[in-house]
């Protein structure tokens, strides 16, 4: 079989969150040695790669809030908006699940549909822009999902959580 529009993102954004989990999940339950000891679960989810970056919290929002806002617009309905971003990991999770649970609602033959439509995209914060469901997902949804999941994976990283190349590609195999 050919692959398809919904090939090339639905289960894409399934694997990017099944390994957003999977970090979280192993920051939480088996940090490593070189783990800071000091870093609670508020300062966590506060903690930045650099000063000019947001912090983990809001790469969790971003990233599940621009997969949902996908997995809304290639399915027609409106997308569900996530409040601020989350303040504890159970909240992260949460995220993570219901838009686990809209990506696998998702119908290949509706998705298929949505690929060549042409609907006013919002591109920044004031930009809206008639783009194709196919230019929304690869050129402004993929790319910021990948980008917020890689900055969490180094925001851990970076406070000294055992995470590896491994771990970011947790979600991507077959499970």
């Amino acid at each position: 079989m050919a692959h398809t529009f919904y090939d090339g993102t639905i289960p894409v954004l399934q694997s990017l969150m099944l390994t957003l989990k999977h970090i979280l999940t192993k920051a939480s339950t088996n940090p490593g040695p070189n783990a800071s000891a000091t870093i609670t679960e508020s300062t966590f989810l506060t903690t930045r790669l650099i000063e000019d970056m947001h912090p983990l919290a809001d790469q969790i929002r971003l990233a599940t809030q621009f997969a949902e806002n996908l997995a809304a617009r290639l399915t027609n309905r409106d997308p569900t908006k996530f409040d601020g971003a989350p303040t504890t990991l159970a909240q992260s999770y949460e995220r993570i699940e219901a838009v686990l649970k809209a990506l696998g609602e998702a119908e290949k033959d509706v998705v298929n549909g949505q690929a060549d439509v042409l609907k006013p995209t919002q591109v920044g914060p004031t930009a809206v822009v008639e783009m194709s469901g196919a230019g929304y997902a690869h050129r402004i949804v993929l790319p910021n999902v990948y980008f917020h999941v890689m900055t969490a994976y180094g925001i851990l990283r970076k406070e000294g959580v055992q995470v590896g190349k491994r771990d970011y590609y947790e979600g991507f195999f077959p499970q």
